[in-house]
């Protein structure tokens, strides 16, 4: 072979290799954030179009982690991807794992991860951009659960099933999948029985430019036997607060849903558990909370029932309105909530 002939096949395997290397930045998500913290980014841990989850509930609870994979988070690692995330990600260490990252585009990565707290799976999808900052979180608990229908019962067999697992349907796009329904259980030999009743639904959400979750609907896809609501909406509540930390129009599709609730439940009566979805949705963002309530001042406004039930103390919320810039829309709601007197506002039912 000429000398020609040999640089020629030397350039092509260069290129070749070069090609190669492109296709893997490509199928890769913009992980070197991730490398830099000592997480290596292989196959096995680019989230695949679906991820589904043992159900360890109804099986031995030392199988939990048998088939999963994914990487087990040190101190360092968790505090630099998960911990910036707040107060309602934070659990026991020891138990959080990366289950996968997935490249959405605009230099946006998603990673998933997982942390058993002892009742079911709590999956975490995380939002990073190109430098591994953390720029949104939506927080899925309890992904397999069954309890008794009557917790004060220990021999209640009635049970509430809940199963559940996420799609993820092109480079933005992410689906809740959720599988409620009652049936009798033998918890001694780990044994479900046939469902009384099912309820399927699934929530759909696009991540947008900024890498935020922006919830599009919650939309019931399959039915069987008799339903029941009251159940179910507790359910879909919960759901609600699979939500973006930041987008603002979650607020609205939480507006709507409480007129959903109030007309299954008064907003004081005892057993509806929609205030505290409401409380726990506030402490999410307070500020997006406010403003937001700030901006519907009239009928229209649904949340304003559960706003007053808000059980934080006065001094504490009036300093959150403090904060806030737009200075009519304190004064509106320090004058709402300085007509309470200094008690709890749960304590206004």
């Amino acid at each position: 072979m000429s000398t020609k002939s040999i640089i020629f096949v030397t350039l092509l395997i260069a290129l070749g290799l070069a090609a190669c290397s492109d296709k893997a930045k490509v199928e890769n998500p913009q992980s070197s954030f991730m490398d830099k913290l000592g997480i290596t980014i292989n196959d096995e841990l680019l989230l695949k179009d679906s991820l589904n989850l043992p159900d360890i509930y109804c099986g031995d609870p030392k199988q939990q982690d048998a088939d999963l994979t994914g990487k087990r988070l040190d101190h360092d690692q968790y505090m630099a991807l998960v911990a910036p995330a707040g107060d309602n990600f934070k659990d026991e260490m020891g138990n959080w794992m990366l289950l996968g990252v997935r490249d959405v585009g605009n230099g946006v990565t998603l990673a998933a991860y997982y942390d058993c707290n002892g009742m079911g799976y709590c999956v975490e999808l995380i939002t990073y951009d190109k430098n591994g900052h953390l720029l949104d979180a939506i927080n899925a608990r309890e992904l397999h659960l069954i309890w008794r229908c009557d917790m004060s019962n220990p021999n209640d067999t009635q049970s509430f099933t809940l199963d559940s697992f996420f799609t993820f349907e092109g480079s933005d796009s992410v689906t809740l999948h959720r599988v409620m329904g009652q049936c009798l259980m033998d918890y001694e030999n780990d044994l479900k029985g046939a469902p009384q009743w099912q309820q399927q639904w699934r929530q759909s959400y696009v991540i947008n430019d900024k890498g935020h979750f922006v919830l599009l609907q919650q939309q019931v896809v399959n039915e069987q036997g008799n339903i029941d609501e009251y159940a179910a909406l507790d359910f879909k509540a919960w759901d609600m607060l699979v939500c973006s930390l930041h987008d603002e129009s979650i607020m609205d599709t939480w507006n709507a849903y409480a007129g959903l609730i109030s007309s299954s439940y008064d907003p004081e009566y005892a057993f509806n558990p929609f205030p505290w979805d409401v409380t726990l949705f506030y402490k999410m963002n307070p500020q997006r909370f406010l403003r937001w309530m700030a901006a519907h001042r009239g009928p229209d406004n649904r949340l304003m029932a559960y706003f007053k039930l808000l059980p934080e103390e006065r001094p504490a919320l009036l300093k959150e309105i403090a904060r806030m810039d737009d200075a009519s829309a304190q004064q509106w709601l320090t004058a709402i909530v300085k007509a309470w007197d200094d008690k709890p506002l749960s304590k206004h039912l």
